[in-house]
């Protein structure tokens, strides 16, 4: 069931999460559980990435979306967003080159044979596997998703990580609250 919320703005406990510190978002990942993928699909969500410094960098706010595709795969996106302010409105910005949305990503749970298995309990967000990764960093990023509060699907928090050949190198953290239907935000 969707929250009925106010979605103009991020809730407090979106904003308590972004504030916290480094080993309290390790807590909460250990903790978090699994994300129900069907209850991802079809959704934007409000993004934000921490450390903070991330907003000199201009990727502090983002939206991330889940879409089906054909088969039983899931792949996402992301589109950026502009300024760095939590209390603004996210409003997307385009890409240099007019694309709504770049990095795009799959969407899997987690093989506990594989390479990317830091944390069983989520849902692995791989950059690396869609037909064409994005250059740069954005096609070696791995992250992690986990739920907030068991059950809810609601809000999330990621780890994120950047991959080189069989290394994993943790690059921070990141926030998700379900914004709007894919195609609404």
């Amino acid at each position: 069931m969707v929250n009925t919320r106010d979605r103009t703005r991020p809730s407090a406990d979106y904003l308590a999460l972004v504030r916290t510190p480094r080993a309290g978002l390790a807590a909460v990942m250990r903790r978090g559980d699994t994300p129900d993928i069907n209850a991802l699909t079809g959704w934007e969500w409000r993004g934000t990435n921490m450390p903070a410094t991330s907003r000199l960098l201009g990727l502090r706010r983002f939206i991330k979306g889940f879409a089906p595709t054909e088969g039983e795969r899931i792949e996402g996106y992301n589109v950026s967003v502009s300024g760095a302010d939590l209390s603004s409105p996210w409003k997307e910005r385009r890409q240099r080159d007019g694309r709504r949305e770049w990095a795009e990503f799959t969407v899997t749970p987690i093989d506990p044979a594989a390479t990317d298995n830091r944390y069983l309990h989520a849902l692995l967000l791989d950059y690396g596997a869609v037909a064409a990764p994005e250059p740069g960093i954005a096609g070696r990023l791995r992250d992690y998703l986990v739920r907030v509060v068991p059950g809810s699907d609601e809000l999330l928090l990621a780890h994120a990580f950047a991959a080189f050949g069989q290394v994993r190198v943790p690059i921070g953290w990141f926030v998700l609250e379900r914004l709007a239907p894919v195609g609404c935000a």
